[in-house]
């Protein structure tokens, strides 16, 4: 036989025995990586709302001469759930309150001094005329300190210097009604509202602390 048929025989005996075999899978090549979508510049003339990023506006710096921030007034208008200025009369006060007993046949309406309740432990309030005036921080059984803190951290028995740290610039600084050598009284009015602490000072430490409103903080005895 001829060589050159010969060979082509054999090719065509190859090539069909291949077409019998199962076909190679097929490769799959990676997925080109996704780019990162450019957004395209605004045309001229219109507004780059959509360009924007979203974020929310940077507050304000607050200027040197701002008055006091209103987390102070915060601060100096409440005792736990009770608010300066908060209606609150003798039958208010059920069984879990205890009262100082100052208005005790006196005239409706008359001062009176009232803790426990929802007040936090070793913190009573002063009401007049049946609304909330201030607030105390005294000490509990005639001990010298109390662990519940008044506004701004302040404690009994802090020093002086370390209250001054804490009460806004502006304090006011006046000798002991009644022990004016060794006691001074130190008060910060808010200059946002009608409210006011007033710190009595001996011996360099905070002693009584109150506040509320203005009026009832420069009271010397409480009620009177």
């Amino acid at each position: 036989m001829n060589p050159v048929l010969r060979q082509g025989r054999a090719l065509l005996i190859v090539a069909g025995l291949s077409g019998c075999a199962a076909p190679d899978p097929p490769v799959l090549t990676a997925a080109p990586k996704a780019r990162a979508a450019t957004p395209s510049p605004p045309s001229a003339g219109t507004d780059d709302i959509a360009h924007r990023p979203i974020e929310d506006d940077p507050a304000p710096a607050a200027a040197a001469d701002d008055a006091a921030p209103a987390i102070v007034s915060v601060a100096l208008d409440h005792a736990g759930d009770m608010l300066v200025g908060q209606r609150f009369t003798a039958a208010d006060a059920d069984a879990q309150w205890h009262s100082a007993g100052l208005s005790d046949g006196g005239r409706l309406g008359s001062c009176e001094y009232y803790e426990r309740g929802s007040l936090p432990e070793g913190i009573s309030m002063m009401v007049d005329d049946e609304h909330v005036q201030r607030f105390d921080l005294a000490p509990l059984d005639d001990s010298d300190e109390t662990t519940q803190a008044g506004p701004f951290g302040l404690r009994l028995g802090m020093p002086e210097a370390e209250a001054l740290k804490r009460l806004p610039a502006g304090s006011t600084r006046r000798p002991h009604a009644y022990d004016p050598e060794t006691g001074h009284y130190l008060t910060w009015e808010d200059p946002g509202s009608d409210l006011a602490i007033r710190l009595e000072i001996f011996d360099g430490k905070i002693s009584t602390l109150y506040w509320g409103a203005s009026g009832a903080v420069e009271l010397i005895e409480g009620c009177a």
